[in-house]
């Protein structure tokens, strides 16, 4: 829940100044690793958090090739973002952690396709913030309820 009641701050905060603000998003990322360990404490099962862990690493990691191949592109909000998303739906299961990569792209395509086709000045730019919550916020409705 808190996942979606931060990931609406940051996604007003990304489609009006096109930042993600490290504070925003530093504090998500310690309620989301600190939800992780209570709720793998909690449930006796300590590989959930190796599983956040190497969710996160993979997940925070790709899109940080990204960000160095497409500079861009991507920001380096997006892959602070996208590291605390992975972690979040690696604690859930790894299905999660593909969908939460595939659908931010998958949501962003007709915005952006619009975009272009407009003509609009500044078309090469999208937020991309509001697709990577609205992607994994859909993840984890698809594959199961997060438990942080």
């Amino acid at each position: 829940m808190i996942i979606i009641q931060v990931g609406v701050i940051l996604s007003l905060i990304d489609l009006a100044v096109m930042r993600l603000p490290i504070p925003f998003v530093t504090g998500l990322a310690v309620v989301v690793g600190t939800g992780a360990l209570a709720a793998a404490s909690a449930a006796g099962n300590p590989r959930s958090i190796g599983s956040a862990v190497l969710g996160g690493l993979a997940v925070g990691g790709l899109y940080l090739l990204l960000a160095l191949a497409l500079p861009h592109t991507v920001g380096l909000g997006d892959v602070r973002l996208a590291a605390v998303l992975g972690g979040a739906l690696g604690a859930h299961s790894w299905s999660a952690v593909l969908l939460g990569l595939t659908l931010p792209y998958l949501l962003a395509f007709p915005f952006a396709r619009a975009q272009l086709r407009r003509g609009t000045e500044g078309a090469a730019y999208l937020p991309f913030g509001p697709f990577l919550i609205a992607g994994a916020v859909l993840a984890s409705i698809v594959t199961g309820p997060l438990t942080t």
